[in-house]
């Protein structure tokens, strides 16, 4: 299953998602989770490479040696910690990330109808209706001139910094 367009068909080229291939990733991320931890899991890796006080022997030099061993086991033990949990953490991100696209896509195509050119929607919502200044009654009110510096109940219109430009609007 894919979401979106690219470069097999359809507009937007680029902007395609691979559900299926989030899927496997996910899948051989799980799989990678599990042999880490059957092999190289922090806490058995430390447990079977501890080694007694008096390993290295009885003298200061020993003991110092046997000390610094143990900084560098329990560093590694958390190390290993660490990159199990990147890895997991890996392995939920991608699977969220293909069922959020699966109920987007889901949502999409229960919502939108197309009209009989094929081209435009047939029952736009009134959110869409709003964003691109379209009236159902009497067609794309867009095109249509607008008065300028008359007051409305958002304030005068002024074509000095439209909507969406990034330039402030002037004081009222």
């Amino acid at each position: 299953m894919s979401t979106g367009s690219g470069s097999t068909g359809g507009s937007g080229a680029g902007y395609r998602v691979e559900v299926d291939g989030l899927r496997a990733f996910a899948s051989q991320v799980r799989g990678l989770l599990n042999e880490f931890q059957t092999t190289a899991d922090g806490t058995r890796v430390h447990g079977q490479s501890g080694v007694g006080g008096t390993a290295f022997g009885s003298f200061p030099e020993a003991v110092d040696l046997h000390e610094k061993y143990q900084q560098m086991r329990d560093g590694l033990r958390d190390v290993l910690n660490a990159l199990y949990d990147a890895i997991d953490e890996a392995q939920r991100k991608a699977d969220l990330t293909a069922v959020n696209y699966e109920e987007q896509e889901h949502e999409t195509s229960r919502t939108l109808r197309i009209s009989s050119d094929g081209w435009s929607v047939g029952n736009p919502s009134a959110t869409s209706q709003a964003a691109y200044g379209t009236n159902t009654g009497t067609g794309n009110t867009a095109s249509q001139p607008k008065p300028t510096g008359t007051a409305s109940p958002t304030g005068p219109v002024s074509s000095a910094s439209p909507s969406g430009s990034g330039e402030p609007k002037p004081s009222w």
